[in-house]
């Protein structure tokens, strides 16, 4: 054979190889890219609920994993049943709601801490960009990994403290590293700015990330009964048979359904998030 076709055919299988190489680097990163992020390397999360027993019900089992990992669980309530008690009005210092116990109560049995309850009323009026404003100092205070709550983007979802709620938490966590919104600060750049790793969805139909609760789906039942005024047994056989059909072809038990986006993946970039 000539030494111009020996050179040839090498030259052909090195830039093969090269490509090869490129193109297993390529997917690499792309799989990191798309992957969802890792809840359980985390150190504090918050999850915001609309609701007081939206967290529990949506990821009641999620949360108790998370404690069981020694993870700081934190829990803000947007709205409450504040103005459906007359004696509250004017008096929001001095006494609890009866939905606001039973919040503080389902907390202390998952372990989590309360962040607040914003003071908004179930079915409120407020928009989107008000009720993020009063999320967005939540998380800078907190300064949390991970933010979850409801998936705005349920197709079956009905209730618009639900939509408004998630939609909320979206703005709220690219807006928190925004060191000049939504004012300076003491006439200069904003200090308390923070990124978060990343946002997670429950209550959600695109799931790419299930969770065994197997040992905790009891807690979570529990967790969920604090509810008393809410409960209803429809809704706890509900929750069993979710949990069951979620964990169906794993060696799971009992799943939870959780959307999770990195930081990057909340922005434009129109990654497929497996």
């Amino acid at each position: 054979m000539k030494i111009k076709e020996i050179m040839r055919k090498r030259n052909h299988s090195i830039k093969f190889a090269a490509v090869r190489g490129v193109a297993s680097a390529a997917t690499a990163a792309a799989d990191m890219l798309c992957a969802p992020p890792d809840l359980s390397k985390a150190k504090k999360v918050l999850f915001v609920q609309p609701h007081p027993d939206d967290n529990q019900i949506g990821a009641g089992g999620t949360i108790a994993w998370l404690r069981s990992l020694g993870v700081e669980v934190y829990e803000l309530t947007v709205t409450d049943d504040r103005y459906a008690v007359p004696e509250y009005i004017g008096k929001e210092n001095a006494i609890q709601t009866l939905r606001q116990r039973e919040a503080l109560a389902a907390q202390a049995m998952l372990g989590m801490k309360n962040a607040g309850f914003l003071g908004f009323a179930d079915k409120n009026d407020n928009t989107e960009r008000e009720i993020s404003l009063k999320i967005l100092e939540v998380i800078r205070k907190i300064k949390p990994d991970y933010v979850l709550t409801v998936d705005p983007n349920l197709a079956t979802e009905c209730h618009s403290d639900h939509i408004k709620v998630g939609n909320a938490v979206k703005f709220a966590c690219m807006d928190a590293l925004c060191n000049f919104y939504p004012e300076f600060k003491d006439g200069g750049l904003r200090d308390d700015a923070w990124s978060v790793k990343g946002i997670g969805f429950y209550y959600t139909d695109k799931p790419n990330t299930l969770v065994d609760i197997t040992d905790f789906e009891e807690l979570k039942m529990e967790s969920i009964k604090c509810h008393k005024s809410q409960a209803e047994p429809t809704l706890l056989a509900a929750m069993l048979l979710q949990h069951q059909m979620y964990a169906e072809g794993t060696c799971f038990k009992a799943a939870e359904p959780l959307r999770l986006l990195t930081n990057l993946q909340m922005h434009c970039f129109n990654l497929p998030v497996e």
